[in-house]
């Protein structure tokens, strides 16, 4: 497979962005059933897998070739992610304590260590408007721990590891079907990510050679003439309300195939109206400012004032008219005058690893 391009933005992956904050907060501000309902994270994680272990097989290259070495390595990779999720997260919980907004107080330890996600599982209960936290979570667990895979797995071994982490999330929702486990262990318990956060990595190894071209053709050719068509039938069945055997054991590993064919699609650029649209500005924007909108939208609506105009309208299915703007808006300062200086430092102090390595500073790492 070609390489992506080296850029400081990819402009198709932010419109994969802003179509996934979208299903987002459609989601988060309907109280009916929306069918896309989930996908929009499933979207996220497998961006996330990509990008991380993108960066992470470009470190190993290095550490085989003797430009650099494991600790450096690391370093490079924590500073990276650290400077892009850290500081606006921490100023969240901080301001929400500090105004002491509902939840905040009793999760803050548990949301400050990123256990949101086991909070939840213990507690057996959604944490208000700090529920969504449990993603990011999710995700800085898997930070924690797939860099010593990825750096320890010797090469020839990276397809099965990968294979085998993507396998666990349906072997793990099936576990779940057994077991009749509630709801919540079905989505926020990191092995029910794997696969997506897995997906997202073996695209990584087409991107970056790490399998052969036959290899990545045959893997790419199956992603998008088998799990792409299946995908879309069973999106089909949950808009008309029809639930397939086992769907959700399933569903997921299958969606998240096909954002790994969408997603391989999007960062060599889609042509044609399709990616005509996706080169769109407000789209491009939106998807920068992804990351904003998912720690603030669910905190935008203690902002509007409870008046006999505004009330209805927070009271109803119709909400999102007044939020998903108003998130937006918010979202663009918080980019503007927090997250773009603090990127912009990132870049201005990164390690001598990276520099040295020739490493792309991309926002999204």
């Amino acid at each position: 497979m070609e390489r992506v391009k080296t850029t400081e933005r990819i402009s198709q992956l932010d419109a994969l962005r802003a179509f996934a904050i979208t299903i987002v907060l459609i989601h988060h501000y309907r109280d009916t059933r929306f069918f896309l309902s989930g996908f929009g994270a499933t979207l996220f994680f497998v961006l996330s897998g990509f990008f991380a272990t993108k960066s992470l097989l470009k470190l190993k290259s290095g550490i085989i070739t003797g430009r650099t070495q494991t600790m450096p390595a690391l370093k490079v990779f924590y500073f990276k992610r650290w400077m892009r999720l850290w500081p606006l997260y921490y100023l969240l919980l901080a301001l929400t304590l500090f105004l002491n907004v509902e939840n905040a107080r009793s999760t803050f330890l548990w949301n400050a260590a990123f256990l949101s996600n086991f909070n939840v599982l213990i507690s057996g209960n959604w944490s208000g408007r700090f529920s969504p936290l449990w993603a990011l979570s999710v995700l800085e667990q898997f930070y924690l721990v797939w860099p010593a895979f990825i750096f320890a797995c010797p090469k020839k071994f990276l397809l099965p590891l990968i294979l085998a982490v993507v396998a666990v999330a349906p072997l793990y929702r099936f576990g779940c079907y057994l077991t009749h486990a509630p709801p919540i262990y079905w989505c926020v318990m990191p092995f029910a990510s794997f696969d997506q956060l897995g997906c997202g990595a073996l695209l990584a190894l087409c991107v970056e050679n790490a399998v052969s071209k036959s290899t990545a053709t045959v893997i790419l050719g199956i992603a998008g003439k088998f799990f792409v068509p299946l995908f879309c039938l069973l999106l089909l069945c949950k808009y008309l309300n029809v639930d397939p055997p086992f769907c959700a054991i399933y569903i997921g590993t299958v969606a998240s195939i096909s954002f790994l064919w969408l997603t391989g699609k999007a960062a060599n650029g889609i042509a044609g109206p399709v990616g005509h649209l996706m080169y769109n500005p407000f789209l491009c924007h939106l998807g920068m400012l992804s990351y904003s909108i998912f720690l603030l939208h669910d905190f935008t609506e203690l902002m509007v004032p409870k008046t006999w105009f505004f009330r209805p309208i927070l009271e109803s299915n119709y909400k999102a008219i007044i939020l998903m703007p108003l998130t937006v808006l918010v979202a663009h300062f918080a980019w503007r005058f927090i997250e773009a200086p603090i990127l912009s430092l990132r870049k201005k102090i990164m390690p001598p690893t990276a520099v040295a390595l020739d490493l792309p500073v991309l926002i999204a790492d």
